[in-house]
Formats: C-alpha cells, sequence, structure tokens
C-alpha cells in the first residue's frame, strides 16, 4: 500500500487546489492520502467529491 499521509492544499499553505491533489495521488498509484489542512477542514466535501 503507498500513502502520503501529510498533504496541504491550498485551503492552507499548499500549492494544489484538492481536486488536484487527489488527481495527482491517484496518477502516482497512491492508495490513500490525509489532507492535512491547519485549523480548516472545509475541503472535505471536495476530496470526498473527487
Amino acid at each position: 500500500m503507498k500513502a502520503d499521509l501529510h498533504l496541504h492544499s491550498t485551503w492552507s499553505d499548499g500549492s494544489l487546489s484538492i481536486p488536484r491533489l487527489v488527481r495527482l495521488a491517484k496518477a502516482l498509484g497512491l492508495d490513500a492520502v490525509s489532507i492535512t489542512d491547519h485549523d480548516t477542514m472545509a475541503g472535505q466535501e471536495e476530496a470526498l467529491e473527487e
């Protein structure tokens, strides 16, 4: 199993939107990701939709 358990999106201090982050993770063959944005869970719906 390949996973990245510490990712930040543009909701925090990352450079990719959540949809782009999830698509990239899929393209890289990751089985799981954990989006660990600072002080917000605002992007969780976006992540689940993607």
